[in-house]
């Protein structure tokens, strides 16, 4: 029995198929290849079947950029991110949520989102100091811990960073998402916007199959 495809999968079998049959009728047609169509249609063929092949042997992550904000439970936009959750986990056929949440903050939309509906996984990092990255105190605030400090006058803005800290915390969230993907093919990744394209990236070298996708509420 063929295996069930689901996902991504399922999307480019379809288009495996639709293609040999484009090709195969074209053939049958008895006309000269003139425009090379069937060479194109040959390449991009085996283009395909190399996608196929290749999300059916490595696992995916599709990442969703926000705003930590619009996480929390009760926000106002809560449905909009529900909507947003439920089609990516139709649409790639995920079975795991994973978010970058805080373990010392009310549980967040998101973990209430998938009780009974799928297995979820806050992958945040631990109040530890190797993590402990700046406040969100702006420059002009007394309680701004940045590289100057308290600066009275200042423009209203966040440093980000320590880096150090930064990539701690990425890289033990990339050793959680290891961990916590064993036993699944298909997960989505709820992480705060500054950290989409890096965490992206080392999903990709950490040989994931990698989609993202930003939402600003």
């Amino acid at each position: 029995m063929s295996r069930k495809l689901t996902g991504i999968s399922a999307l480019l079998r379809k288009q495996v198929e639709r293609l040999e049959r484009e090709i195969e009728l074209f053939a049958n047609t008895g006309v000269s290849d003139l425009g090379g169509f069937q060479h194109q249609c040959a390449d991009q063929l085996a283009q395909l079947r190399n996608e196929l092949n290749r999300e059916l042997e490595t696992k995916r992550v599709v990442v969703l950029g926000t705003v930590h904000e619009l996480q929390k439970s009760g926000h106002k936009k809560n449905a909009e991110l529900e909507s947003r959750l439920r089609f990516l986990i139709e649409k790639f056929a995920v079975t795991k949520l994973l978010e970058e949440w805080a373990g010392n903050q009310a549980p967040s939309f998101a973990s209430e989102f998938a009780k009974d509906l799928l297995a979820y996984k806050d992958v945040g990092t631990p109040p530890e100091t190797m993590f402990q990255t700046f406040c969100c105190a702006q420059t002009n605030h007394p309680c701004h811990d940045g590289t100057l400090g308290p600066c009275d006058g200042a423009p209203a803005m966040n440093e980000y960073g320590p880096l150090e800290k930064q990539e701690n915390r990425e890289q033990r969230m990339i050793q959680t998402i290891q961990r916590e993907m064993e036993g699944h093919d298909v997960g989505l990744f709820v992480v705060g916007l500054a950290h989409l394209h890096s965490m992206s990236l080392k999903l990709k070298q950490a040989n994931f199959n990698v989609t993202a996708y930003a939402w600003l509420g």
